[in-house]
């Protein structure tokens, strides 16, 4: 029997065997990972900011993963295109639950600011020509430049890190200026990097990662090439009901796929596509379309479903924000099981390295033709220097200080 004994001497008090020690967590289910993201979705604002968020509830509250293991994901997702934060949530399923858990992630992580987008965008067709709401579209867009000057400078100093950097983000502004294709720059910029730092000692290229055991990726590639069939079946399927959703759905891909360090810089490159080059939306209609992406909770580029919905109504704010999200996701499932062969790859970090720095020269110039539509006296000018102010000198909350713009704005237009 268990427990104390009593032996030759005085008597001593039962003790009871201890409890078994459990060296890990039962593995949530896929209806847990959806709940708890869902709530994350729900109140989880700014950008990267969101990181730490998910990483309390993961690590320190959930403890479903180590707090290397989550860093090591994090650091995937920071070396591969699309929305940062959805790679990050759709990892965690991953590790956790594999395919079907990283889905359960990404659906309840998008979910809410999916839902609130849409009921802004309805809001926004209904009633955007009322002149209060005119006034405020005019004072805010001022905001929205001041948000993009502060994703430029934060950016910018995480991205511009040595000298061939620097060059090679002046050359891919110069470049877009010109009006090159930016594919050709964004990869010429890439090459070029590859190139001028070959032989190169560069003090700022990070530590190899803890690399991951040995994963059996059977069940992830077989469910990949079955989603990717799905996303080939839906393609089809919408060319053949409407070219225009098609069209809508391949370039919300392809800025999926091409963007390199999150919704900040998916804005200029869908800008480029859905504004310059097709017209689909004015420049002061994608202007407002971004400040309903900053004031709904989760990412960013929730904007696709702004962009999808004045095209399309419901049926385009759903195929856009579908499509703009799959290529993370997709990334995510595929790589996961192979990630210590990636890290390993050397040659990734100065390719990966020209890219971003195309794209700040990118967000660069899209800041100037924006600010071009938005600044237009002195009253703009004037909020927009107080809340860059607010946001890059006090670190005022964002939500406090579109709140003030907005309640500025009613009374100066």
């Amino acid at each position: 029997m268990g427990g104390g004994r009593v032996g030759a001497g005085s008597p001593r008090p039962y003790i009871p065997d201890p409890p078994p020690i459990t060296l890990f967590k039962p593995m949530p289910t896929a209806a847990e990972i959806f709940w708890v993201f869902l709530h994350l979705g729900v109140t989880a604002y700014g950008g990267l900011a969101m990181i730490e968020p998910i990483r309390r509830r993961v690590v320190d509250d959930k403890k479903w993963l180590g707090q290397e293991e989550f860093f090591d994901g994090l650091a995937l997702c920071q070396v591969l295109p699309g929305a940062t934060v959805v790679q990050l949530v759709t990892y965690v399923g991953q590790r956790l639950r594999g395919p079907v858990g990283a889905l359960a992630g990404a659906l309840g992580f998008i979910l809410p600011a999916f839902l609130l987008m849409l009921g802004l965008s309805w809001l926004y067709v209904r009633y955007g020509g009322l002149s209060p709401v005119k006034a405020l579209s005019h004072g805010l867009n001022a905001v929205v430049i001041a948000l993009l000057l502060q994703a430029l400078w934060r950016l910018g100093k995480g991205v511009f890190r040595h000298w061939l950097d620097l060059l090679v983000g002046g050359m891919a502004l110069l470049a877009l200026w010109l009006k090159v294709n930016y594919l050709a720059v964004f990869f010429g910029a890439g090459f070029f990097s590859l190139a001028l730092s070959a032989g190169e000692n560069r003090a700022d290229n990070p530590p190899p990662l803890a690399s991951f055991g040995r994963v059996s990726a059977w069940r992830e590639m077989r469910a990949l090439m079955i989603a990717l069939a799905i996303c080939a079946g839906a393609l089809g399927v919408l060319w053949y009901v409407s070219p225009l959703l098609a069209r809508m759905a391949g370039i919300m891909l392809k800025v999926g796929v091409i963007s390199f360090g999150g919704g900040y810089v998916m804005i200029p490159v869908l800008q480029w596509d859905v504004v310059d080059h097709l017209k689909w939306l004015t420049l002061r209609q994608f202007l407002d379309g971004i400040l309903l992406g900053f004031v709904t909770p989760g990412p960013l580029i929730i904007l696709a479903a702004f962009v999808g919905y004045v095209l399309s109504g419901f049926t385009g704010a759903a195929v856009a924000t579908a499509f703009i999200f799959l290529p993370p996701i997709l990334i995510i499932v595929a790589l996961t099981p192979y990630y210590h062969r990636v890290k390993e790859a050397r040659w990734m970090r100065p390719l990966i390295q020209g890219i971003l720095a195309a794209l700040m020269g990118m967000l660069a110039l899209v800041t100037v033709q924006m600010g071009e539509a938005a600044i237009t006296g002195w009253k703009t000018f004037a909020l927009m220097t107080g809340a860059a102010a607010a946001l890059m000198v006090f670190d005022i909350n964002l939500l406090m200080v579109i709140a003030a713009a907005a309640a500025l704005s009613l009374v100066m237009f």
